[in-house]
C-alpha cells in the first residue's frame, strides 16, 4: 500500500472512531453543551464543554443542565422546594428567577472539558479553511515540491484568523460597574483561556475581581486593558506551538523533490529564471514560513490581547450602577482608615485575623483549632469561609486601644451571622476582659435573646436600654435563630441609636445618645451578658426580662466590623446588598 492510501485509511478510521464514540455516548443518554456565559465562575468557565448525563434523582449542590424557553442553562442546585429545584450560577448573586421542575432537567454534569468548547466551536471553520488551503495547493500552476510549504503557511494563517474570530485566548467581560469619587469600580471576569493581569490583579480563566480605575481619557472615559500573565514555561510551550510550521518546514525539501504522498506522480518540468536556484528556493520558502510564523505569534500574543477587549465606560452624571458595593469586603473598607475602625473577614484558620481596614488592629482567637464553614453570608467575596463559634470561641482585639481617654459613644457595629440556637450569645460587643467573656465592665452588645430576637443594648448611667428587631418596621417574625444568614448593623451617635436587620430599619431611639463609660476591647462571638435582659417588648418589671443565656455565641459569623461613625439607613441597605 502506498503512503497516500495509508494516510487516507488512517484518517478515515480516525473519523469513524470518533463518530462511533459520539454515537455511543448519545445512545447512552449523554448530552454535550458549550458554556457561553461566565455565571459558573471557575467551575465551568466560558468555553467549557460539559457532558451531561440524566439521573434518577438530583440533590442539593449538584450542577445540572436544564432547558427553559428553547435555551439550556447549566447551574448549581442550591435548594429543593415543593415548587421544584432552586438553581443559581456560582458567580451569580441571586438564584434563578423560576424554580426548575424535574421534567426540565436534562441531567447532571458528569464531565467538565475546560477550553474544549472553544475547539468544538471552531472545528468546522478550521476544517473548512484547511480544506480550502489544501485544495488551492493542488492547482497545477503550483509545483509539487512547494505544496507542503504553502499548506503550512496557509493553515497557520487560517488558524490564526479563526482564533481571532472566536477569541478563545484572551477575553474579558465586564459584569457591572459602580462610580466612585475620582474613578470607577469595574467588576470583571476572565472569559479567555490564558491568565491575564488587570491593574495588578491576575485572573485565571473564570476568575472575577473588582478593579478600581482612576485614570480617565480626554473624553472622561475610564478603560482597562488586560495583559497576558504567562509564566516562563507557559510562554515557551505557546511559542513552540506557534513556531511549529517553521520547524516543520526545515525538514521538508523544496524544489524538484515531491512530497511523500506524491512520489508516484511524475514531476512536470517548469521553466525557471536562471537566478532561481534550489538553494535560493529553500531560503525563500523558509523566509515565507518565518514571516507567517511571526504573524501567527503576533496575532495570538498581541492582537488578541488589545484589539477588542478594552472594557470602556463613560463616567457621566446620568450613569448609575446596579449596586454600590460588589462584596462585603469592599463595603466594610469603603470609608477608609478613619471611617472603619476595624474590619475582620472571619475566614482565618490560624490564631490571627487580619484587619481589612488597614489600621493594623488584628484580632486573636481564644481557642484552637479554628473551625470554619463553607456556608457563608457574603457569597460575592473571594474568601468563602465563615468561622464557627462553638460556644467557647472568641475573637478579640490584640491591643487595648479603647482606654479611659477614648470612650466610643459614636460608633457602628456590623456582622453577618447564622445560628439555629435561641439565646445564641454575644455576636459582637465591648468589654474589659480581652480574651474571655468574663468581663467586669461590659456594654455595647448585639446578641440574641431567648426568642431568637436580635437585641442591641447600651448601659448609660447604669440604666440598661435594649431594643429588639421585633419592633415595628421589621419584616421578620422576630426569630432570627432560623439557621439562615442575617445581617445586622447597630449605631449610636448624638442623633440617637438605630438597629438595622437585613438592610432594613428595625428600631430607632433618638433619646439614647451615649453608652457606659468603660475601657475595653471589641470582641466578636463572646461578651458577658450577666444581668442583661431579653427584648424590651417583654412586660416591664417582670422577672422574665432576665436574659439568663450564654455569653459565648453558637453558630457562624462572617465579616464583622466596627466603625468610628454612625452608618446611615442607605449605607445599611448597601452593605446588606453587598453580601446578599
Amino acid at each position: 500500500m502506498s503512503n497516500k492510501w495509508a494516510w487516507r485509511v488512517s484518517v478515515s478510521a480516525s473519523v469513524l472512531l470518533v463518530m462511533g464514540a459520539l454515537a455511543t455516548l448519545f445512545g447512552a443518554g449523554f448530552h454535550f453543551y458549550i458554556v457561553s456565559s461566565p455565571s459558573m465562575g471557575t467551575t465551568a468557565p466560558v468555553g467549557t464543554l460539559v457532558v451531561v448525563r440524566p439521573e434518577a434523582s438530583y440533590h442539593k449542590g449538584e450542577v445540572v443542565s436544564y432547558a427553559l424557553k428553547g435555551r439550556v442553562y447549566t447551574h448549581r442546585i442550591v435548594d429543593i422546594t415543593d415548587q421544584g429545584f432552586i438553581t443559581q450560577g456560582d458567580m451569580n448573586t441571586a438564584s434563578d428567577a423560576l424554580p426548575v421542575t424535574p421534567s426540565q432537567i436534562v441531567g447532571s454534569v458528569a464531565f467538565y472539558g475546560k477550553d474544549l468548547g472553544f475547539l468544538l466551536e471552531a472545528l468546522p471553520w478550521l476544517v473548512l479553511s484547511w480544506a480550502i488551503v489544501y485544495g488551492l495547493t493542488l492547482l497545477p500552476r503550483l509545483e509539487r515540491g512547494w505544496r507542503w510549504h504553502f499548506r503550512l503557511i496557509g493553515w497557520s494563517l487560517a488558524t490564526s484568523l479563526v482564533g481571532l474570530w472566536f477569541r478563545p485566548w484572551v477575553n474579558m467581560e465586564m459584569i457591572n460597574y459602580v462610580e466612585q469619587v475620582g474613578g470607577v469600580d469595574m467588576h470583571l471576569v476572565n472569559t479567555g483561556i490564558f491568565p491575564v493581569s488587570v491593574l495588578g490583579k491576575v485572573l485565571s480563566s473564570g476568575q472575577d475581581a473588582v478593579v478600581t480605575q482612576t485614570v480617565a481619557d480626554a473624553a472622561g472615559r475610564y478603560s482597562v486593558t488586560p495583559q497576558l500573565a504567562l509564566n516562563t514555561w507557559y510562554f515557551i510551550v505557546l511559542l513552540a506551538i506557534c513556531l511549529t510550521p517553521l520547524l516543520a518546514s526545515l525538514v521538508i525539501p523544496v524544489g524538484g523533490v515531491a512530497a511523500a504522498d506524491e512520489v508516484t506522480v511524475p514531476a512536470k518540468a517548469t521553466r525557471r529564471p536562471a537566478w532561481v536556484t534550489p538553494r535560493r528556493l529553500q531560503w525563500g520558502s523558509l523566509a515565507l514560513t518565518v514571516t507567517a510564523s511571526v504573524v501567527v505569534v503576533a496575532m495570538v500574543l498581541q492582537m488578541s490581547t488589545h484589539a477588542a477587549f478594552v472594557a470602556t465606560i463613560k463616567n457621566s452624571a446620568d450613569t448609575a450602577g446596579a449596586a454600590t458595593f460588589f462584596n462585603c469586603s469592599n463595603a466594610e473598607t469603603s470609608l477608609g482608615k478613619s471611617g472603619t475602625y476595624l474590619a475582620w473577614a472571619l475566614s482565618s484558620t490560624t490564631r490571627s485575623e487580619t484587619d481589612l481596614s488597614g489600621n493594623g488592629r488584628t484580632g486573636g482567637y481564644l481557642a484552637t483549632p479554628i473551625t470554619y464553614s463553607k456556608d457563608v453570608g457574603c457569597n460575592q467575596d473571594t474568601l468563602k469561609t465563615a468561622v464557627t463559634f462553638n460556644g467557647s470561641q472568641c475573637l478579640y482585639e490584640n491591643a487595648n486601644v479603647q482606654t479611659s481617654g477614648y470612650y466610643p459613644n459614636t460608633f457602628s457595629l456590623e456582622a453577618w451571622f447564622l445560628t439555629g440556637t435561641k439565646s445564641g450569645g454575644t455576636i459582637i460587643g465591648f468589654g474589659n476582659s480581652q480574651k474571655t467573656a468574663g468581663d467586669s465592665n461590659y456594654d455595647r452588645h448585639i446578641y440574641l435573646d431567648r426568642d431568637g430576637r436580635i437585641v442591641f443594648g447600651v448601659y448609660p448611667g447604669a440604666v440598661q436600654i435594649v431594643y429588639t428587631s421585633a419592633t415595628a418596621g421589621s419584616n421578620h417574625d422576630g426569630n432570627y435563630a432560623d439557621s439562615k444568614w442575617h445581617h445586622v448593623i447597630a449605631t449610636l451617635s448624638t442623633a440617637g441609636e438605630s438597629l438595622y436587620v437585613d438592610g432594613q430599619l428595625a428600631m430607632t431611639k433618638a433619646a439614647v445618645t451615649s453608652a457606659e463609660q468603660v475601657s475595653g476591647y471589641w470582641k466578636v462571638g463572646c461578651g458577658n451578658l450577666s444581668g442583661w435582659r431579653n427584648a424590651a417588648t417583654d412586660a416591664t418589671g417582670s422577672t422574665s426580662l432576665d436574659y439568663n443565656g450564654p455569653s459565648y455565641f453558637a453558630g457562624q459569623i462572617q465579616y464583622a466590623a466596627v466603625y468610628s461613625g454612625a452608618l446611615t439607613a442607605a449605607q445599611a441597605s448597601q452593605h446588606f446588598a453587598a453580601g446578599a
